[in-house]
């Protein structure tokens, strides 16, 4: 093979690979993210409440009650109904991608 399209044979291969591997990154969170909204919904239910349209928000640390938080967390505000009454509640999910990162933890407002 010439040295030329050897050359461009290995560029493309990189370029593909890149490609395949950004691809399965970008799945592989989309399906984490989808795991922890089904989570929550299942948790609120649980306790006998309804999550409010569009009531799940990730926020950062400042604006939640959790004194600490990794870079393999992600911290959720998640408002829903109970009994007529709206409450707030904070969930820390432990999403895999950091070894940084706290336990998962639920703070309800009851």
């Amino acid at each position: 093979m010439e040295a030329a399209k050897k050359s461009k044979v290995i560029i493309l291969s990189f370029l593909i690979g890149s490609i395949v591997i950004g691809v399965l990154a970008y799945v592989g969170m989309a399906i984490g993210g989808n795991e922890a909204v089904a989570l929550i919904h299942k948790t609120i239910e649980e306790r006998g409440g309804t999550v409010a349209q569009g009531g799940i928000m990730a926020v950062p640390l400042d604006e939640s009650p959790f004194e600490k938080s990794g870079k393999g967390n992600t911290i959720f505000k998640i408002d829903y109904t109970k009994d007529g009454k709206t409450y707030t509640a904070f969930y820390r999910s432990k999403n895999q991608s950091s070894i940084i990162s706290e336990q998962e933890e639920w703070i309800f407002a009851e």
